[in-house]
């Protein structure tokens, strides 16, 4: 019998396509075929649903379950307990002489026998007439590849006119039983996976908790191709759960240490196959992981190791790549399937054994290369940089290593930083040599951003010391380590460096500014090099330090002294990163391209805070907020400067609340004093009392001034200028304008913008106003743009654009209580209500949306639940596409959208 496959991606699309094939009157056999954990069993429940909603008797088989197991070889158990379970409901005419005919066959047992078949065939289309002898019976037999013969009681239900409906697991061992349904089957589909929004909106669902927006992307990143497996997901969420890795905190639930992988539950189908195959494939799945991929040439040496022949490692390959455990690429290399299932693989294998399987590597090919030679140089390279220091290697090795490393910086910074490493650990550390690998590991540490392989340098020096002419790299690298970790080093002398102030940084110790406190009180003290206490031409170690120190003032001292100009756009960048303690922005600026900005770690973190805040992203800001409060560090500057940006973010959001527990826990750091009394000022204006804010501003800016905190200032001023202004407190502006002017007139670009604004505001004058505006544009501050825009609408003669402007970010933010001031604002200049730009567009891709699942066959119930909207909302877009169309059934808004006959909008 000829049967059609389809393919079918996303839940709608399926129950789509099964409404089609369950309207065929008559018997029929459907079978769903999908990997496990893909959602067969839930499909199948809704088929239950629609069918029963169509007044169709349902029969639900649970195969390989119940007393009987994977003992019931022809599904008669499941079948006889599911016609049991409902025999009072049925009440069917000789129901129950059939029944008996069944059970009575099946308990005598005799399938040996020739007669025992043509007599339970006979018997099933008895009881199968009986069932539907009166309505359309539909039987839904879940993991049919749980029996071994589940032909016999599906295919007498299909003969006597029963609509069948049977799931089968993907990759499922076919015995000639199951072979022969699937051969039978009218219809085959193929579960695909969901969809990533549907896979995103299952896990939040699932956990019944808003998930911090960092961990969707995160179990994209570790699942790949698996996100579209519900089981996949739930377990992960599972295991996350479980293992402590998703916490609770401030409404979220949050991934704790974004920097660890996300690992497959240990009872993953996919684990469990490679099991199956058993332990040599556990142990080269594992190999697989540890070494991050294999090339098929490698295979013989990876045998050698593993005590096994070539052949046989080949096999199993084979076999867990036919498993979709393992996949290979168009050349030929092997690596697990996704991310989380190497970091299971990996795990399970251990650190230790990972770190002497590279070792291990590295001596054969350093055997092979004496004996024989033709080894692949940088293979060897990258196994002694794994390996360890348990890798012995002879002067002459050592010395190539540091040839090939400087050979790669250029082209391959990423294997280079791992080939230095490698060969400093076996340089002596007072040694002629050291000082200059030392340099030039520290370059590529800062190009590649791997901090950690800083970390043996300095438990090296704790041990042993260093050359005095190394000491200021030494201290930087324990200062480079301790701000993007954000954990002080344990060792007491590195900690002494870091309580020693800087060379011309006057009495402040980096500890004591970026933890708040000495770290080795009572240590001694290194003393620096003669060269270095003399303060020799300042170079961008020089700068890199002092602004990593937070000295503003020294950096630029620096600057001039390296040969720096003004007036120069990347100075002012550099004190408008440092004012808010950007450290990876302040870098990033004074090495230049060849500095690498963190993906985690603190600084990684709090520079996504920063960006976040002013690119108006502001949940991806908050997201990095409360990964900083779970990342286990202890508090450094950045944590309390991103609670005070925290604390903004709320207040403009209306969370008024949140945003004073946010104040509470920002310690009150001097150098933030400018910053917490901007948030403050900004907090009493989105709470309604302007006057407050403008006296606070006014009370401050003197002290502040007198106390040398002038870093950020000028933003201070600029927020309070604005909230006089669009409260028409004239004399609060023209004071705020008097403290303006006192500001430096030739200084910073942010000063001179401050100054632009505030006298176009206080005096009306659009043009400085405009200059001001577009400065601000210019640095892609877009929350201080937001409010500059609000401002000018006061006195504007033509306030929409401005309004339109500032309704667009405020939208864009989420910034209700912000939305709020705009639409006084707009009440107050008696002009339209803006509308934000792309609201149309976005409301437009919803519309279309409905129509496509209208086309599906959805309700307008289950529609609200797809696009987690109420079904009142769906009714109401509904109301207003027929009135926009002319079209007057759901039926016809379909059909226009299929021939066309709808704009589609654009995204």
């Amino acid at each position: 019998m000829g049967r059609a496959r389809a393919v079918v991606r996303g839940r709608d699309h399926e129950l789509t396509a099964l409404r089609t094939a369950l309207a065929y009157d008559g018997g029929r056999l459907i079978v769903l075929d999908g990997p496990a954990g893909i959602g067969r069993t839930t499909l199948l429940d809704a088929v239950g649903r629609l069918l029963t909603a169509d007044g169709v008797r349902v029969l639900p088989l649970r195969l390989g379950t119940g007393p009987d197991g994977g003992g019931d070889t022809f599904a008669l158990a499941a079948l006889l307990r599911a016609v049991r379970e409902r025999f009072e409901e049925l009440q069917e005419t000789g129901l129950a002489e059939a029944l008996s005919a069944v059970a009575h066959l099946h308990d005598a047992g005799g399938q040996d026998s020739g007669g025992w078949t043509p007599s339970m065939v006979a018997a099933l289309g008895s009881l199968f007439d009986t069932l539907g002898r009166q309505e359309r019976v539909a039987v839904l037999a879940d993991d049919v590849h749980a029996v071994a013969e589940p032909a016999l009681v599906l295919s007498a239900a299909r003969r006597s006119g029963c609509l069948v409906v049977a799931t089968c697991e993907e990759g499922a061992e076919r015995g000639a039983g199951l072979a022969e349904l699937l051969t039978d089957a009218d219809q085959m589909m193929t579960i695909g996976p969901l969809a990533d929004d549907v896979a995103e909106s299952l896990a939040r669902r699932a956990l019944g908790a808003r998930l911090d927006e960092a961990v969707p992307t995160a179990l994209r990143t570790a699942l790949g191709p698996l996100l579209g497996n519900p089981g996949t997901v739930l377990g992960t969420l599972e295991e996350l759960r479980g293992g402590g890795r998703l916490i609770a905190f401030r409404g979220r639930l949050c991934l704790s240490s974004p920097s660890e992988p996300v690992a497959l539950p240990a009872d993953h189908p996919l684990l469990r196959r490679a099991a199956a195959l058993g332990d040599p494939a556990v142990r080269l799945m594992g190999t697989v992981a540890v070494l991050d991929g294999l090339d098929m040439d490698d295979l013989p040496l990876l045998a050698e190791i593993l005590g096994a022949e070539p052949v046989d490692c080949g096999r199993l390959l084979d076999l867990l790549i036919e498993a979709g455990v393992l996949t290979a690429d168009p050349a030929g290399r092997i690596s697990c399937l996704c991310p989380a299932l190497a970091a299971t693989a990996a795990g399970r294998f251990g650190a230790r054994q990972g770190i002497a399987l590279h070792a291990s590597i590295a001596e054969r090919l350093l055997a092979r290369q004496r004996e024989q030679g033709g080894v692949d140089p940088a293979a060897l390279a990258d196994h002694i940089a794994h390996g360890g220091a348990a890798v012995a290697l002879d002067d002459d090795m050592v010395g190539r290593l540091l040839d090939m490393s400087s050979a790669a910086e250029q082209e391959e910074p990423e294997r280079a930083v791992l080939w230095y490493s490698a060969a400093l650990r076996r340089l002596p550390p007072k040694g002629p040599e050291h000082a200059h690998v030392l340099c030039r590991l520290l370059v590529l540490v800062v190009r590649t951003g791997r901090y950690e392989l800083l970390r043996e340098v300095l438990t090296r020096y704790a041990e042993h010391g260093c050359a005095e002419k190394s000491l200021k790299e030494i201290r930087l690298a324990a200062v480079l380590v301790a701000l993007h970790t954000g954990e002080p080093p344990a060792e007491r002398a590195v900690r002494a460096l870091l309580d020693a102030p800087f060379p011309g940084r006057g009495p402040t110790a980096f500890s004591e500014w970026w933890f708040g406190r000495r770290l080795a009180p009572g240590a001694r003290q290194p003393v620096p090099p003669a060269a270095v206490r003399a303060g020799a031409r300042a170079g961008r170690t020089d700068m890199l330090s002092a602004a990593l120190c937070g000295d503003v003032d020294a950096c630029e001292r620096a600057w001039w002294s390296s040969g720096g100009t003004a007036p120069s756009p990347e100075l002012d960048r550099l004190h408008q990163a440092a004012s808010v303690a950007d450290m990876a922005d302040v870098a990033r600026l004074v090495i230049g391209a060849d500095y690498q900005v963190p993906v985690t770690g603190v600084l990684g973190a709090y520079h996504r805070v920063v960006r976040g805040y002013a690119d108006a992203d502001w949940a991806q800001a908050m997201s990095a907020v409360r990964e900083l409060e779970l990342s286990g560090t202890e508090d450094t500057l950045a944590h309390h400067a991103a609670r005070l940006l925290a604390a903004d973010i709320c207040a403009a959001r209306g969370e008024f609340a949140q945003a004073n527990e946010w104040m509470a826990v920002a310690a009150p750091v001097r150098r933030f004093a400018v910053m917490r009394t901007w948030v403050r000022v900004g907090l009493a204006a989105r709470t309604g009392d302007d006057g407050q804010a403008v006296r606070v501003a006014l009370l401050a800016g003197p002290r502040l001034r007198r106390a040398g905190l002038g870093a950020g200032l000028s933003f201070l001023l600029s927020r309070a200028v604005r909230i006089a202004v669009l409260s028409d407190d004239h004399e609060g502006a023209a004071e705020l304008l008097a403290e303006v002017e006192l500001l430096p007139q030739e200084g910073r670009a942010d000063e001179r913008e401050t100054l632009l604004l505030a006298r176009g505001l206080v005096m009306r004058d659009l043009g400085h106003a405009r200059a001001a505006i577009d400065m601000t544009r210019a640095r892609g501050d877009l929350p201080a743009l937001l409010e500059s825009c609000l401002a000018v609408a006061r006195f504007a003669e033509d306030p929409r654009p401005w309004l339109r402007e500032a309704h667009t970010l405020a939208t864009r933010c989420g910034a209700s209580a912000l939305l709020e001031r705009v639409r006084v604002v707009t009440r107050e200049r008696g002009v339209p209500a803006p509308r934000a730009r792309g609201r149309r567009d976005a409301l437009a891709v919803t519309e279309q949306r409905i129509i496509e699942l209208i086309g599906e066959g959805l309700t307008n119930r289950q529609i609200a639940l797809r696009l987690q909207l109420s079904e009142k909302t769906v009714e109401n877009y509904l109301t207003r596409l027929f009135a926009r169309t002319g079209y007057r059934s759901r039926v016809e808004l379909a059909a226009a959208s299929l021939s066309g006959r709808l704009t589609r909008p654009t995204v």
